[in-house]
């Protein structure tokens, strides 16, 4: 969190990683919350796992945080939109839909405050003579699976190879081969307490992306505050795993800061020698060799011609202030840049996908951008179609990239040089 950022924001972000009651953690978001003035109005948004011990968490946030942020007026009923699925996924269109929902006093005049609290959750059992299991809970007498979703996607059910779960196939592909392959084979006691941060890191980055790509139109604080709940016998603990401010006005992001711990499950670390667990991460210096270098296609004329039109010009630029906000901030880079990425390919996929998949197959450094695909795209071009399905499978390829991959892919992007996005 950056020196000029209000002082409750700041306090916030100390709490990072460690354990601590639902309601002290909720108390000091409200005053982060409450430091974010002058607002109009406010809304408030949860996702969460539809599990039933999720029930303490969804009365607590409409009880001490949207409660009091709502309007007096606003029925209690009608406080928090929201997500609740199995493993408390983000779908797309449901940050835009939730913006426009508590947009009412602010699309005329002044600014809004939008909190978004996206919860992973965990059992945490007392075991009998001393230790703790972590991943389960007693369940109405019965030892059981706490987040079942999140066990069954490392246990991969014999039933979703014939059977489709859409939730199971969404969750793949947000965590990817390299992150389940890692937490798959993970024996040790905190496996499940590592997959459910990784989780909440990437739904927050996920609800990030869709904020950049399609950012508020109306001028908006968006306060949003990654966490997993540690279920358990008594009452709800919790764990804050990402801690975000992003304010929006004129139709684009104007400040975007704050802090969260990796994706990467061997990063985390996880001390346990107190009652309540702390978890750290930090990013490494380097990672990963020297990027190979194939040979650049050329780029059909077509593709050139639609690269300068101004609809994609005005997309380009945008992305590339968003970009400005972080580039010359290393910690606050580390955090951003992948959410930055994904959300400028998805928003260049829907304006020109042929312009997006034109810009990868530029950026020589990574082999997964130069697939069969991309040669027929150098031969003969790809359709509007052809073009989006490639980048919706690209998809999970992005989210595997570490910080410095995704910076270096960005980068290129928004260089002013690029030969294709390039303004000189």
């Amino acid at each position: 969190m950056q020196p000029h950022a209000p002082f409750a924001l700041r306090e916030l972000a100390t709490r990072l990683g460690r354990e601590e009651s639902l309601g002290a953690l909720h108390a000091a978001v409200l005053r982060a919350a409450h430091a974010l003035r002058p607002v109009v109005e406010s809304g408030a948004v949860l996702a969460a796992c539809s599990d039933e011990f999720n029930g303490e968490l969804r009365a607590a946030f409409e009880r001490d945080v949207a409660r009091q942020l709502s309007a007096p007026g606003i029925p209690g009923t009608r406080r928090v939109f929201s997500v609740s699925n199995l493993g408390g996924r983000i779908e797309p269109g449901a940050i835009a839909l939730a913006n426009l929902h508590f947009s009412a006093r602010s699309s005329r005049a002044g600014e809004k405050l939008l909190l978004i609290e996206i919860a992973g959750h965990v059992g945490r059992r007392e075991l009998e003579g001393g230790g703790t299991a972590w991943g389960e809970l007693d369940r109405f007498g019965t030892p059981s699976p706490c987040c079942g979703a999140l066990r069954m996607l490392l246990d991969v059910p014999a039933s979703s190879g014939a059977v489709r779960f859409p939730w199971f196939d969404q969750l793949t592909a947000f965590f990817g081969p390299e992150r389940l392959a890692v937490l798959r084979s993970d024996a040790r006691p905190h496996a499940m307490l590592r997959a459910a941060v990784v989780h909440a890191v990437l739904q927050s980055e996920t609800a990030i992306v869709d904020l950049l790509r399609e950012p508020p139109v109306t001028p908006t604080h968006v306060l949003l505050v990654a966490l997993v709940a540690v279920n358990r016998r008594g009452m709800d603990n919790a764990i804050p795993v990402g801690l975000h401010h992003l304010r929006f006005a004129d139709g684009e992001a104007r400040t975007l800061e704050g802090t969260a711990l990796r994706s990467t499950p061997e990063g985390l670390a996880i001390d346990d020698s107190r009652p309540n667990v702390v978890v750290s991460s930090s990013f490494p210096t380097a990672e990963g060799g020297p990027p190979s270098t194939p040979q650049r296609p050329s780029v059909p004329a077509g593709v050139r011609t639609h690269a300068h039109s101004p609809a994609v010009r005005e997309l380009v630029l945008r992305h590339r202030r968003q970009f400005e906000l972080f580039a010359g901030q290393e910690q606050t880079r580390k955090v951003y840049v992948r959410p930055a990425l994904r959300a400028f390919l998805q928003a260049l996929a829907v304006a020109a996908p042929d312009v997006a998949l034109a810009a990868l197959a530029l950026e020589s450094g990574r082999e997964i951008f130069h697939g069969p695909e991309l040669t027929a795209l150098e031969r003969r071009g790809l359709s509007r179609t052809e073009a989006q399905r490639v980048l919706h499978d690209l998809e999970p390829s992005l989210q595997q990239l570490g910080h410095r991959e995704a910076a270096e892919v960005l980068a290129f992007l928004m260089s002013a040089e690029n030969p294709l996005l390039g303004t000189s």
